[in-house]
């Protein structure tokens, strides 16, 4: 099998995507283990959710996805490793499959992926040198544009929360002329979830026809009007900090009508609705205590 990769958005008819795995994943991490906020809150509160429980609520994702004739590939397993958000460790942008340099804790993550690799062309595949960090979640492809949420060098060295560098976004930025990259600073918080946002993905989400957005997650209040002028203001769902903290944001698009929900979204369920969306509403509520939602764990290779 060979795989061409193609996204230019988040939301197109998707024909191949990769879901992340939560067997082996080696048990509850000790507080110091852990590298994005709300992980170390649901261990610090012994909450820390079960394999069990997150296998569960994966394998309820592949069965909308599969039902709705999406090809859904897997990670190989490696023990002892959490591998449930499969985004952040590769992405594609265009027809390029894209092996980025991510923080120390999740480098082995990236040999999961190796067999995929293997059914992509060489041709199609970027690996990005040292120094350019980035994770997928930071990454939102938006058909002429690529946003991207990056930090200064600062910010970068002083948060494990922070994913994604200057270098970073000038490299890809480099690598797709004919996009237009935008970068967008967050907040960021190694313990407290509610003070900031892990990835770009956790406070903004295009769908088809409109986005959702966290205001209070982006530092500049300018990059926050910038993104309701282009969507504009009656197609833009603004989240509340409780929303966000539930990471509302973090829906995954099957197609421009279909988009997958957290049950715990009720309001932002109604919202979508009542713009003709197909809500695909499924509960999440153990991945989240993870620090990521739908879209975290999912990584597409192909959309039509």
């Amino acid at each position: 099998m060979q795989i061409l990769p193609e996204i230019q958005n988040e939301y197109g008819r998707l024909d191949t995507v990769v879901v992340g795995l939560a067997m082996r994943m080696g048990g509850v991490p000790k507080l110091e283990e852990c590298y994005d906020a709300r992980s170390f809150e649901a261990v610090k509160q012994d909450v820390f959710p079960e394999e069990e429980a997150c296998m569960l609520q994966l394998k309820g994702l592949i069965e909308i996805l599969e039902n709705n004739g999406v090809k859904v590939l897997r990670p190989s397993l490696i023990h002892s490793l959490n591998q449930v958000f499969a985004r952040d460790i590769a992405f594609v942008i265009e027809d390029q499959y894209i092996i980025p340099n991510v923080i120390e804790d999740r480098a082995e993550e990236r040999d999961a992926m190796s067999e995929i690799e293997e059914t992509i062309p060489s041709g199609n595949i970027i690996m990005m040198p040292n120094g350019c960090y980035a994770e997928g979640g930071d990454v939102i492809v938006d058909n002429d544009f690529v946003l991207v949420g990056v930090s200064d060098n600062a910010t970068f060295d002083a948060y494990k929360t922070a994913r994604t560098n200057y270098r970073g976004m000038d490299y890809l930025a480099d690598e797709f002329p004919a996009k237009e990259f935008k970068g967008f600073e967050l907040f960021k918080d190694d313990r407290d979830p509610l003070k900031g946002s892990l990835h770009l993905d956790c406070a903004f989400q295009t769908v088809g026809g409109g986005a959702l957005i966290a205001p209070h997650l982006f530092k500049n209040e300018s990059d926050v009007q910038w993104l309701i002028e282009r969507y504009g203001a009656t197609n833009v769902y603004r989240c509340s900090p409780e929303e966000a903290y539930f990471l509302a944001t973090n829906v995954f698009s099957f197609s421009p009508s279909d988009v997958v929900v957290s049950a715990k979204c009720e309001a932002m369920q109604e919202w979508l609705k009542n713009r003709g969306m197909n809500v695909h509403s499924l509960v999440y509520d153990e991945i989240v205590k993870m620090g990521g939602l739908l879209r975290c764990t999912t990584m597409p290779l192909k959309r039509l």
